[in-house]
């Protein structure tokens, strides 16, 4: 066992960093770059080296050894509670069923020396990693790839056929049990284990980090990633070249909760989202004394006020918001809605701040924007008509700031006949005319995406949508918000992408797809 325990630690030694990579059998496994794997100790789930082969392969099911064997047994050690072949490098250990019900339970899964094959083999991958963090005297990050706990309803690949021989039925249920497994020991091991990193790489509600980030190599130094300020730079060369951004508006769908704030800004990132907006209210001076008393029943207490204090982002959740943003490399901006939240917004030094349609009628707040912020600003014309055009363009065409106008409708959901997507086109009348420094937008209040398809072809270069993470049945409904957990920002992008490629260019010329129908002969005139 000792001469095993060494090749083993010998193989986590010679890695280049204190990364582990486990490889599971999800369809997300597909979308890795398998370069990123080269430089940590790559662990194989039962045959997922059939993607990829490691270092070590736990292996406990039949299924998976037949697997295995039949593609040559490629990884370099393997650890399972059957006999391996002679000609392979192997440890025989002890098995122990599932019986993860309680706390104890997860202690014995994360605590002690041996090693050990479960049911549920990312749990003998935790363990391995543990007893190495604790040989090698030095913490590891352990990289969950492929965990996808089920199949993506957005996606009919698979990776790795499934010789289980078992149901969808069964593995659905199976892979469910296992997902909360994970969920739980996660949690555990966050607050318990110190030695060890759990990173789930992915677009749960629990990942650590996207797909999208990962295959660009994004473990780096904090002080390695843009700045917001380069970030804007970023999305402003991108209008300047007729491409669209789409702002994932998460409006207070956060909860004040900080991991559902940093999993919907991976998400929104990784489903394809350029910007996140957030919004600030200084709740004791936008509501009224009346309206924080009346009754409104949540985790938070009983009144509106004890929701609304609730859900803000505060001090400490802000830096959250600029933190993950920052590893994420998003940009992000805020709606102000009060002077209060528009004093406290400029510490953060932002190049782009909203003034919304909710607030079109507070004239003297708007104005002191209008005269003391130098950066530029998104307006949204909800619920608004021309003598407020004429405010705007009156009081924020100054500075040779970018004013973004955004075509929007203050109905939720709005209607078809309600969107007016004509007046996208107006707006860019106006810019061709006399104000340059206008960008044309559409803040979506519709359902779908065909309203803001036809945005894009009237010429806006910004569409704002909100995004939720999920329902909660003690929130505010939002019913036009796509929903992260279900993919629909990612589809809602995809069918922008389709617009911006049907729009094409301004400039009239001849396409590389295009011929005549008929070739000229003698007889034509």
């Amino acid at each position: 066992m000792e001469n095993f325990s060494n090749q083993i630690k010998n193989i986590f030694s010679k890695s280049k960093t204190d990364r582990v990579y486990i490889l599971g059998k999800g369809a997300s496994l597909g979308k890795i770059d398998k370069s990123q794997l080269k430089d940590g100790v790559v662990i194989n789930i039962n045959d997922s080296e059939r993607f990829y082969s490691g270092d070590i392969a736990l292996v406990h099911s039949l299924w998976a050894y037949q697997s295995i064997k039949e593609n040559g047994f490629k990884a370099n050690f393997y650890i399972s509670d059957k006999l391996m072949p002679d000609s392979t490098n192997s440890l025989q250990v002890k098995y122990f069923p599932d019986t993860y019900e309680t706390a104890e339970s997860y202690r014995f899964s994360v605590h002690g020396d041996e090693l050990f094959i479960s049911d549920f083999l990312f749990l003998s991958a935790i363990r391995l990693g543990i007893v190495m963090a604790k040989e090698l005297n030095k913490k590891l990050d352990l990289y969950f790839l492929g965990f996808d706990f089920g199949s993506d309803p957005n996606s009919n690949s698979t990776v790795i056929e499934d010789f289980s021989g078992h149901s969808q039925q069964y593995r659905d249920a199976v892979l469910s049990t296992q997902e909360d497994t994970f969920i739980r020991i996660k949690s555990y091991i966050e607050t318990n284990v110190p030695s060890v990193n759990l990173i789930h790489v992915g677009r749960k509600p629990y990942s650590d980090l996207s797909i999208g980030l990962f295959n660009q190599g994004n473990f780096a130094n904090y002080a390695e990633h843009k700045t917001n300020n380069e970030l804007y730079l970023a999305i402003k060369d991108k209008m300047a070249e007729g491409i669209p951004v789409i702002v994932a508006e998460l409006t207070n769908n956060h909860i004040g909760d900080e991991k559902r704030l940093r999993t919907m800004i991976r998400m929104a990132k990784d489903e394809g989202a350029d910007i996140i907006k957030v919004q600030r209210r200084d709740v004791d001076t936008f509501y009224s004394e009346e309206e924080l008393a009346a009754p409104y029943k949540s985790p938070f207490g009983t009144t509106l006020g004890d929701y609304r204090h609730a859900v803000e982002l505060t001090d400490d959740l802000f830096k959250v918001l600029i933190d993950e943003c920052r590893k994420n490399e998003i940009f992000w901006f805020t709606s102000v809605l009060d002077k209060n939240s528009y004093e406290y917004i400029l510490q953060f030094n932002l190049p782009l701040i909203k003034l919304p349609s909710t607030i079109s009628n507070h004239r003297n707040y708007l104005k002191h924007v209008a005269e003391t912020f130098d950066g530029d600003i998104v307006i949204s014309t909800g619920f608004t008509d021309k003598e407020y055009e004429k405010f705007v363009l009156n009081e924020f065409t100054v500075n040779n700031r970018l004013l973004y106008l955004l075509q929007c409708t203050s109905s939720y959901p709005a209607p078809p006949d309600a969107c007016n997507i004509a007046v996208i086109r107006h707006y860019n009348e106006i810019r061709n005319k006399n104000f340059p420094n206008i960008i044309p937008g559409y803040s979506s209040h519709d359902v779908g995406a065909l309203a803001s398809q036809m945005a894009i072809s009237a010429g806006a270069l910004m569409i704002e949508k909100h995004v939720k993470l999920g329902n909660l049945d003690w929130v505010h409904f939002d019913g036009v918000a796509l929903d992260l957990t279900k993919g629909e920002l990612r589809h809602f992008v995809e069918e922008i992408k389709k617009a911006t490629i049907i729009c094409g260019k301004k400039e009239k010329k001849i396409h590389g797809k295009e011929h005549h129908k008929y070739k000229p002969n003698n007889n034509s005139n």
